[in-house]
């Protein structure tokens, strides 16, 4: 529940913190991706303090940040390391692929890729961040460095540490946030 809480703020808070600069679509972008995960952990609050009505939005919340956020972190990502404003179209096909791909895993036969979809966006935002590495980005290792952590944080198994696999993810996720927010404020400008 504790891991949960400090997801969701530092997920709101890396958003206003480091996000603010982009374009108006980048930032609705990336906001689609910090929110969907953030709004799905206060309600992870609610549904692990006992409120189990919640149980059925948080479900779907996942599936939506799963969905709809990492769509908006593949192409968030993409524009961060190529530098481009995203257009209103481009911006309406990401929203719109995100709620197809959204409605179609909300489906019993299809539920089952759920899981799928953020390992196969891993993979996308990592190549993405190659392709940074290559044109000499210092935004890339910091993208990197956060798709690395999830990665790694995805093999724990309960046994192999203190506190319980969920909690441990929900940390390292909330430090992926803030590798993120990094890679977005861009290369301190020395004097």
């Amino acid at each position: 529940m504790v891991s949960d809480g400090v997801l969701a703020i530092t997920g709101i808070w890396v958003f206003l913190t480091y996000f603010q600069h982009l374009s108006w679509y980048n930032r609705l972008l990336w906001g689609f991706f910090f929110l969907t995960i953030s709004m799905t952990s206060l309600i992870g609050v609610l549904t692990y303090a006992g409120v189990q009505s919640f149980a059925p939005l948080h479900h779907s919340l996942e599936i939506l940040a799963g969905s709809l956020g990492v769509v908006c972190v593949v192409v968030g990502v993409w524009t961060l390391i190529l530098r481009q404003a995203v257009s209103r179209l481009t911006f309406m096909t990401t929203v719109g692929l995100g709620l197809i791909l959204f409605v179609t895993l909300l489906s019993p036969e299809m539920e089952v890729f759920a899981p799928i979809v953020p390992s196969f966006s891993m993979v996308i935002v990592m190549l993405i961040a190659f392709l940074g590495l290559l044109r000499r980005d210092p935004r890339a290792s910091w993208i990197i460095f956060g798709v690395m952590i999830l990665a790694l944080s995805t093999k724990i198994k309960a046994g192999d540490l203190p506190i319980h696999p969920v909690d441990f993810y929900h940390y390292i996720l909330a430090l992926a946030f803030v590798f993120f927010g990094k890679a977005a404020r861009g290369p301190v400008q020395r004097a």
